[in-house]
């Protein structure tokens, strides 16, 4: 279980890098405190004069984990962490997220267990956490996924056309581990319009702290968007059949049926609609937006159709609810 979730926020958080090129810096908590131990552990080994790594390794092997029990906290709160494995006696345990905040914490040659505090202005976010063994400063094969920071975020942006785009939690946007995309809902506006001039289910997928806190995620495109009328159909026909559809949406829905077939009776009316998405998909056609919150304002940058490009966007991040 720990494998597959660590396989898949290292996938995400690969993307991240190619998308923005960042990294946290080095001088973090984290770092400093794990170039410190290995330090130390190298004057250790001086001490017990141990030359040969084969003995060295031998004596103070790899930490094994067996067991990740993570906790899932909101941005403030606290939360126990529990690992079970095999470990050396002194082994060295540090959560890789600096926003995490050891409360209490106790080490055993079987098991780890923490309370931890997520800082209140943080988040979503997670943290592996890295067992080393002492005198070899030998690392645990495989993180542990010990936190993760999540509950209800609302996101105001103000891109670099004037759009201002919004995303609003849809519902319970607490994933059950930070390898899974949060569920928003993106509302476009032009400058200090009122009504949204488009709007899109949103997947806000988080790539961890060792990419400087970023998020990217990918719009629904709409049902008309692949210009394929067959396809639009069964995607409305998907949507009325689903239990979660609302009546006023299976009524709407039904209308755009009726719309569409009548269209699809008369072709210069099926080639007119066909034009005017790709009209459509021109001036919006959005895809995808990437952003990072370790700066002030958050910045980033939304990927949309050909007479808009790929333009910076900045803006805040507000938590709204567990």
């Amino acid at each position: 279980m720990i494998r597959k979730q660590l396989s898949r926020w290292i996938a995400v958080a690969s993307a991240a890098v190619v998308i923005f090129g960042i990294a946290r810096a080095s001088n973090s908590h984290y770092a400093e405190s794990r170039s410190a131990f290995f330090n130390a552990q190298a004057e250790e080994r001086k001490r017990l004069k141990l030359a040969d790594w084969s003995q060295v390794k031998a004596q103070y092997p790899t930490p094994e984990i067996t067991l990740c029990r993570a906790a899932r906290v909101t941005p403030g709160a606290t939360g126990e962490v529990s690992v079970r494995g095999k470990f050396v006696a002194g082994s060295k345990f540090l959560f890789e997220n600096d926003d995490v905040e050891v409360v209490k914490e106790n080490a055993s040659t079987t098991e780890y267990r923490a309370t931890v505090r997520a800082s209140s202005g943080m988040g979503p976010a997670y943290s592996p956490l890295h067992v080393f063994s002492p005198v070899s400063g030998i690392e645990s094969t495989m993180p542990c996924p010990a936190v993760y920071i999540g509950g209800n975020f609302e996101w105001d942006f103000t891109a670099q056309n004037g759009w201002r785009i919004k995303l609003h939690p849809k519902g319970d946007s607490f994933p059950k581990d930070g390898s899974e995309a949060a569920p928003y809902t993106a509302e476009f506006y032009r400058g200090n319009e009122a009504k949204p001039f488009e709007v899109r289910d949103f997947g806000l997928g988080l790539t961890g702290t060792l990419y400087g806190d970023s998020y990217s995620g990918g719009f629904e495109q709409s049902p008309s968007s692949s210009g394929d009328p067959a396809a639009e159909l069964q995607q409305i026909m998907q949507k009325m059949y689903d239990p979660k559809t609302s009546e006023q949406e299976r009524t709407r829905l039904a209308q755009r049926m009726a719309d569409m077939q009548q269209q699809m009776l008369n072709p210069a009316n099926l080639m007119k609609q066909q034009q005017e998405q790709q009209q459509k998909d021109a001036e919006f056609g959005c895809k995808n937006m990437q952003f990072s919150s370790n700066a002030d304002p958050i910045e980033g940058r939304i990927s949309c159709g050909a007479k808009v490009g790929t333009i910076s966007i900045k803006g805040t991040r507000h938590f709204v609810a567990p």
